[in-house]
C-alpha cells in the first residue's frame, strides 16, 4: 500500500494550526502544500458533524467538492497538509473519495486555555469575525449527532467558557471516534505544548508521520509566532467551571492534561493583561 499523500490536522483550532501551515508551507514548498482553513465555514460542521452516512450531502456543497478536486489534482506531485478546525466538517467525505491516502494528525491542547482563547473571541458570544462561523460551524448541542446532547436544557445558563469547553470535548471525542471508526488509516496525536516548544524529538515525530525530512528551519520557526486572531478581553472567567463537566474531565486525563498545574495568574495576564498591540502568540 502507497503511503499517505493526504494529511488532515484535526483540532478544536487556537493551538497552532495557522503556524503549522505558514512553516510546513515555507519549510517544505519544494515537498508539500500546506493550507490553513481554505474553505473555512463552508465545510458546514454543524450539518455534518459525523455525517458518516450522508457523504452524498457533504458533496453537494459546491465548495467542497471543487476542494477536492484540486486536492485531486496534486496527487503524485506533492503532498497535501490541511489545518484549521472546521475540516473536520468533511472528514466522511476526505475518506469515501482518498481512501488509504488519507492520514490525520490529532492536534491537542490543553482545554482551559483552549476554552479561554475561544471565549476571548466571543465563540457563543457574539463573535466579531463573519457570522458564517456562527451560523455554519460552531458546534453546540443543537446540532445533530453531537456526543453531548444533554447539555442542550442547560446551554442558555451556560457561560461563554463551559460553551467552548462543550466544543473541546465535542472534537477531541471525534478524533478518537474516526480513529477507531477507520484503523488502517494512519493516524497521529501531538501536543501543540510540545510542538511550539520546540521539542525536536516531537518534531521529528511528525515529520516522520508526514513523510518529510526534519529540516532545522522548522526547529527554528518554533521561535516565530504566527496568529491573525490574537486578542484580550474584559469579560470574566473561572477555570474551575471544568470540574462540572464530567466528560471534559475524562477526555483531558485520556489525553494526558493535568488539571492541578493550573496557572491562574499566568491564565489572566494573558488574557486579561493591559492591551498592546502585535503581543506575540503561537496560538493564542
Amino acid at each position: 500500500m502507497a503511503p499517505p499523500s493526504i494529511f488532515l490536522f484535526i483540532s478544536t483550532g487556537r493551538c497552532g494550526t495557522q503556524w503549522l501551515a505558514s512553516s510546513l508551507a515555507s519549510v517544505y514548498a519544494d515537498r508539500a502544500v500546506a493550507t490553513h482553513e481554505p474553505l473555512g465555514p463552508l465545510y458546514r460542521p454543524r450539518s455534518f458533524f459525523r455525517a458518516y452516512e450522508n457523504t452524498r450531502a457533504i458533496a453537494r456543497v459546491d465548495a467542497i467538492t471543487e476542494h477536492l478536486d484540486r486536492i485531486e489534482g496534486l496527487h503524485g506531485q506533492r503532498l497535501y497538509i490541511e489545518t484549521g478546525w472546521p475540516l473536520f466538517g468533511a472528514i466522511p467525505l476526505f475518506v469515501e473519495r482518498f481512501g488509504s491516502r488519507v492520514g490525520f494528525v490529532h492536534l491537542t491542547r490543553h482545554p482551559i486555555p483552549t476554552a479561554i482563547s475561544h471565549m476571548v473571541h466571543q465563540c457563543y458570544g457574539g463573535s466579531p469575525r463573519d457570522d458564517h462561523y456562527t451560523n455554519l460551524a460552531a458546534l453546540d448541542p443543537s446540532c445533530p449527532r453531537v456526543f453531548q446532547p444533554g447539555y442542550r436544557r442547560r446551554w442558555p445558563t451556560m457561560s461563554p467558557f463551559e460553551k467552548c469547553l462543550f466544543w473541546w470535548t465535542e472534537v477531541h471525542l471525534y478524533a478518537d471516534e474516526i480513529h477507531r471508526r477507520w484503523p488502517d488509516l494512519v493516524f497521529h496525536r501531538l501536543k501543540s505544548e510540545q510542538m511550539l516548544g520546540g521539542e525536536a524529538q516531537v518534531l521529528q515525530g511528525l515529520v516522520n508521520f508526514l513523510g518529510l525530512p526534519l529540516r532545522e528551519e522548522l526547529v527554528a520557526r518554533t521561535e516565530v509566532r504566527v496568529d491573525r486572531w490574537n486578542h484580550q478581553t474584559q469579560l470574566q472567567f473561572d477555570w474551575r467551571q471544568i470540574f462540572a463537566h464530567d466528560r471534559t474531565l475524562q477526555v483531558s486525563a485520556d489525553l494526558g492534561y493535568d488539571l492541578a498545574g493550573v496557572d491562574e495568574g499566568a491564565l489572566k495576564d494573558r488574557y486579561q493583561g493591559a492591551p498592546h498591540e502585535g503581543a506575540p502568540t503561537a496560538y493564542g
